[in-house]
Order: structure tokens, then C-alpha cells, then sequence
């Protein structure tokens, strides 16, 4: 699988994006030329592509501009960036970029949407639907398209600090909608000085890339500069292209906490709690602690976008005081939900193939165990009309 890990200690822009990706496939193909031709399908004028090397901090570093003729701050709602990036499909923009670049903005109007209390069809874009933000979203799509990229990644995140002046007046570092499209990631609260995290760079972020940091084979590292200097830091992006095994929808996390001061009602209590937030799977197993004494471990499986809302339930809900999570891969069979008829009623059953091509069936127990208790028939009697009803 090609991969772009997107090293962000110095946080990320849209721009510092663009300038990276370019950076990183300078031999690959990539080049602002080419990336000025697919530009053009999206019928937007006003502008032009500024790049070339800089140095940031005694790092060499690619700098990437939008300029803008006649600086203007246009208010373009998400129907008619929707509706621009797909006519630009239909003139030849690759269907790739335009996926990417939807689902950025899809975030994007999502997180707006929440910050203001309205409809999706109803937010309108301010800063981020001006033409620069717009070229710096489609051009990071269009980089990663040509690129080949099959799945991005990232490091933890700075939050920033202090204020930043906005269509809305003043908000404090990360603003609202950053913030929100921040949940799920990696976080150094209070990290640096000012908006180091910008609403474009971040909605790239959380419309493509996974907060994991994988293993990979590296092939080419891109430098994109931002245009602020900080004292702390290099004002940078780095994006790392390389080829990674077996990184795909099949990783998980698992989340780890030992405890021995709560009694086993509360942990139950505890773990139907996070099953019911959406954990994949919630186990509890005794186990030997320092000083000889007995506690518990409770050990919750759970998707990436999973892992915040979950370490908070677990530190909500129990006496533990931090939580260890790693990423696992699994190798998963495929599997299918089908529900049948039977005579006590429908009943959904879960059909597994097996590496040979068979396949296994057993029927989802908690219909099983309703209709039992409501007919008051054996669990097996019920369990076995459902395996005849999908035989038949």
C-alpha cells in the first residue's frame, strides 16, 4: 500500500501541504505546471501558483502560494463548491482528486454546521471558500491522486495558543471548527505559539488521514514551509511517501486498563457502558498486580475514530487514572448479515467464509435470546429453527 505520513510537529496549512506533496513527488511526476492545468477545470480565475525552495530554520523546504490579484474574501456556500468541484470533474479533473477534495470540504461543512447550529446545505464558507483555501484543497487532492497515495497518516498534533482574527471577530486557538474536526487525533494541548493548525490544513487531515503511526518503507520525504517563524520550531511539513504492509480498514485499537479498587458490578456496569458508546468488543480478566494484590483487567477493542470518545468513557466510568492503547492489525474473513424467516419469527444470522471457500453461519444471539424468553423455548430450539430457516 502507498502511503504519505504527514510529520506535523510544527502543525499544518493547506498551503504547507500543497508545498510538500509537491515536494515529495518532484520525481514522480508532480510539478506545479501540472498542477496549474488541472487548476484550470475548476473555471476559477483571480490567481496565480507561486512556488520554489526556501529555507526554513537551516531547513531546505519547498514554499507553495496561492496569489490572489485582487484580494477579496468571497462567501461561497458548500452546494456551490460542491457543484464547482464536480464540473470540473466533467471536464476532465480526475475522478480521484474530486473524491478527495468533496470529502475535505464534506468535513469541513460538517464541523461548520455543528459550530453555528445550522443545516449542512445552509453553511457558508468564509476564509475556507475563498479562492485560495479552495486551490489548496483541490491541489492537495490532485497530488495525492497522482501520486498514487491509498492512505495518509499522522502524527500528534500542536494545538496552538493565544487568538486568531476571523469573518466571526476573535476566537481562540484551535477555532471551533478546527477544533471539532481536531476530535479523534492526537493532541499537545497549549504546543506553540499562535494558529499553528489551520482550518484547511486540518479538514485535509480529518477527511483523509488516520492518526496512526504505521511502519513503512520509506521512498521520498517533501519539506512544505509555512510563511509565519516561530522561535521554538522550524515552520514546516513533512510529508513522508513509502510503501507500508498491511495498514488497511482492519486495524484497530486496543485500549488497556488495570484496576483493582472498583467492585466487579460497577466494572460490568462499566463495560456495557462502552460497548453501548460503540467498542467493538469489551473483556474484563483477573490478573495479579504489585504488592500481591488482585485486580482486574479491562481491555477494549474499538475503530481509530473510536479511540477519544472511549478513553474518556473509561476514565469516566472507572476508578482507573490513564489508559495505554496500541494499534493492532487483524486478518479478517469475509462476512455477510443476512436475516431469515422462521416460525418463532425473523432472526438475523451472520454468515462467515472460511479460507477454503465454506462457509459458517450462527444467528445473532441476542435475537435468539428474545425470542426465547418471550416464547419461554429452550435458547437451542430457537438457535436451531434459525440455521433450518437459512438452509432452506
Amino acid at each position: 500500500m502507498k502511503i504519505a505520513y504527514f510529520d506535523s510537529g510544527s502543525g499544518v496549512s493547506g498551503d504547507m501541504t500543497v508545498g510538500a506533496l509537491l515536494d515529495a513527488g518532484r520525481n514522480r511526476g508532480l510539478s506545479v505546471e501540472r498542477l496549474s492545468e488541472a487548476l484550470e477545470l475548476l473555471g476559477v480565475g483571480g490567481y496565480r501558483l507561486e512556488e520554489g525552495p526556501t529555507e526554513v530554520g537551516q531547513i531546505r523546504a519547498n514554499s507553495f502560494k496561492v496569489l490572489i490579484d485582487e484580494p477579496r474574501h468571497a462567501h461561497r456556500d458548500w452546494k456551490t463548491i460542491r457543484s464547482l468541484i464536480k464540473e470540473a470533474g466533467d471536464r476532465g479533473l480526475s475522478a480521484g482528486t474530486v473524491q478527495r477534495a468533496i470529502a475535505v470540504f464534506e468535513v469541513l461543512a460538517a464541523a461548520e454546521a455543528k459550530v453555528h447550529g445550522v443545516s449542512v446545505d445552509k453553511v457558508h464558507f468564509h476564509e475556507v471558500g475563498a479562492i485560495d483555501s479552495i486551490v489548496d484543497i483541490v491541489g492537495a487532492a490532485w497530488c495525492l491522486d497522482t501520486l498514487g497515495i491509498e492512505a495518509c497518516f499522522v502524527g500528534p498534533l500542536p494545538s496552538g495558543s493565544g487568538y486568531v482574527m476571523t469573518e466571526h471577530g476573535r476566537l481562540p486557538v484551535p477555532a471551533p471548527a478546527t477544533a471539532l474536526l481536531m476530535e479523534g487525533f492526537d493532541i499537545i494541548a497549549g504546543d506553540g505559539e499562535g494558529e499553528l493548525v489551520t482550518p484547511t490544513g486540518m479538514a485535509i487531515l480529518a477527511a483523509l488521514a488516520k492518526p496512526v503511526r504505521p511502519g513503512f518503507t520509506l521512498d521520498a520525504i517533501g519539506v512544505g514551509a509555512g510563511t509565519k517563524r516561530f522561535e521554538d520550531r522550524p515552520n514546516v511539513l513533512r510529508v513522508m511517501i513509502g510503501d507500508c504492509d498491511g495498514v488497511d480498514d482492519t486495524q484497530i485499537v486496543e485500549m488497556v486498563a488495570d484496576i483493582d479498587d472498583m467492585t466487579p458490578e460497577a466494572l460490568a456496569h462499566a463495560a456495557e457502558r462502552l460497548r453501548a458508546d460503540g467498542a467493538r468488543d469489551v473483556s474484563v480478566e483477573p490478573v495479579h498486580m504489585k504488592k500481591g494484590r488482585s485486580g482486574m483487567r479491562l481491555t477494549v477493542l474499538c475503530d481509530v475514530a473510536c479511540l477519544s470518545a472511549l478513553a474518556t468513557r473509561v476514565l469516566s466510568e472507572s476508578s482507573s487514572i490513564g489508559v495505554r492503547y496500541r494499534m493492532l492489525n487483524r486478518v479478517v474473513l469475509p462476512r455477510r448479515v443476512e436475516q431469515v424467516a422462521t416460525e418463532f419469527g425473523p432472526i438475523t444470522v451472520k454468515i462467515v467464509t472460511r479460507p477454503d471457500g465454506s462457509e459458517t453461519a450462527e444467528p445473532e444471539f441476542d435475537d435468539v435470546a428474545r425470542i426465547a424468553l418471550e416464547r419461554d423455548l429452550p435458547f437451542e430450539q430457537v438457535r436451531a429453527a434459525a440455521l433450518a430457516a437459512l438452509n432452506n
